[in-house]
């Protein structure tokens, strides 16, 4: 009797192989990710201590292998962060949103290669790179942004 069905089934799987379809489900369309986090908690707890560690890279030059290990998870995070901005539900104004974020991104992906190669200078001219991806996103998306509180408004 086993051997009965056994045969049935692979005369079915057989069948449904010549004939071209899978005997496998179609995968479940993946839904959108929603945020965890938010803008604010992004910027506190991933993106300014992991840009800070490229920022001070002249007085807190990793010394030893675990060292410049932190420094590339660090780095690593920066650079993935930037992919965190690109989503979806995070753009606010979508071209430039995106390209503010792609300014990080490639400024984090830079310094994750300058980290993985233990290279301080490389990391070191990264600085004004990765400065500039923030102020520029900072001017277009942070409201009163590089203003003095209280100061007036400038003419014009």
């Amino acid at each position: 009797m086993r051997m009965a069905a056994l045969a049935v089934l692979v005369a079915v799987a057989s069948a449904r192989g010549a004939a071209g379809q899978s005997t496998r489900q179609a995968p479940v369309p993946a839904q959108v990710p929603r945020p965890v986090g938010t803008m604010s908690d992004l910027m506190v707890h991933l993106i300014r201590p992991t840009s800070d560690a490229v920022f001070y890279i002249t007085s807190r030059t990793p010394a030893t292998d675990a060292e410049w290990g932190t420094l590339q998870a660090q780095t690593l995070t920066l650079a993935e962060a930037g992919h965190l901005l690109l989503m979806p539900s995070r753009a606010r104004d979508r071209p430039r949103w995106q390209a503010d974020a792609a300014l990080m991104l490639e400024a984090g992906r830079k310094a994750f290669a300058a980290a993985t190669a233990k290279d301080v200078p490389a990391l070191e001219a990264l600085n004004d790179e990765l400065y500039q991806s923030c102020v520029t996103c900072h001017q277009h998306f942070r409201p009163g942004y590089g203003k003095r509180p209280g100061a007036p408004a400038p003419r014009r």
